[in-house]
């Protein structure tokens, strides 16, 4: 079962990827179209959540760090749609995926040995995304995708950090309830950075559309990974899950997308995944 619900998991992330992917190049190219995209998908997974929540008490605790949780996966998912619509996916993907380090090192605080191993895996890992950095002349256009790389590494990084924090409480049975007021909260955040409508941006059912199975897959990956982060150590979950991801998405920005790869950006994406792999197997 539990195998299950990790392969669920991760064939959401690598689903939501591609659909960001498509949709943030062809059409979320300003920050109005991917908060206004955003609200909708927020809005499918406070539905979702809000149906399993009825009737379930929620605690001041669970609250406040739903509203924390909240805000931060409204910026982390913002700032890597941003990244996804001014640079390339597999590049993209793997600077943000690699957030995990941030989650996998938390483990310490929540009781978890310390790995002198993981630790060098993940220096080498550092390397590796450096190395894949492709100098392109448009030096602005550069800036302003890895900008955006580094606030959706950060703020992707703490989600993980938060899921450890809610599950290692007593608390941590407010599940739905945690995350149903998490998505009210992203909801809320982005239509108060919002200054269009969906009619002057341009918005077409099928855009929509894509919003609602951004919002189920988000609403999917939530659900489980919040309750896998509490079953399993954070140095073998993050690095699984999101070292599995970031390989499939990897794939299919080549073979759907049709993105190409330097040497240099090769050998940088393949010594990325070698070293996820790595830091989830090493003890």
């Amino acid at each position: 079962m539990l195998f299950i619900q990790i392969v669920i998991s991760i064939t959401s992330m690598v689903l939501q990827n591609c659909l960001f992917n498509n949709i943030c190049k062809k059409k979320l190219t300003t920050n109005d179209h991917v908060y206004r995209f955003n609200m909708i998908m927020y809005g499918v997974c406070i539905t979702l959540f809000g149906m399993a929540a009825l009737g379930g008490k929620v605690s001041v605790f669970t609250i406040a760090l739903g509203l924390m949780f909240g805000v931060v996966t409204a910026l982390s998912n913002f700032y890597k749609m941003r990244a996804l619509s001014a640079g390339p996916m597999h590049i993209t993907l793997l600077v943000t995926t690699s957030s995990m380090i941030i989650s996998t090192m938390s483990g310490v605080f929540f009781g978890e040995k310390f790995s002198l191993l993981k630790l060098i895996f993940v220096v080498v890992l550092i390397g590796f995304i450096y190395l894949s950095f492709n100098k392109t002349d448009n030096k602005k256009t550069n800036k302003k995708w890895f900008l955006f790389c580094v606030l959706a590494f950060l703020f992707q990084g703490s989600i993980g950090v938060l899921q450890k924090i809610h599950q290692f409480s007593e608390y941590k049975g407010e599940l739905n309830g945690f995350l149903f007021v998490a998505f009210l909260c992203s909801l809320i955040y982005s239509r108060i950075r919002t200054r269009k409508s969906y009619r002057e941006l341009g918005f077409r059912k099928k855009h929509i559309m894509f919003a609602i199975v951004c919002g189920v897959c988000t609403y999917i990956m939530n659900f489980l990974n919040l309750k896998l982060s509490g079953l399993l150590p954070s140095q073998l979950f993050f690095p699984l899950v999101n070292g599995s991801a970031i390989v499939l998405s990897s794939l299919m920005s080549v073979l759907f997308f049709k993105e190409h790869l330097s040497k240099k950006q090769l050998i940088g994406l393949c010594g990325g995944i070698v070293s996820l792999i790595a830091i989830c197997f090493v003890k």
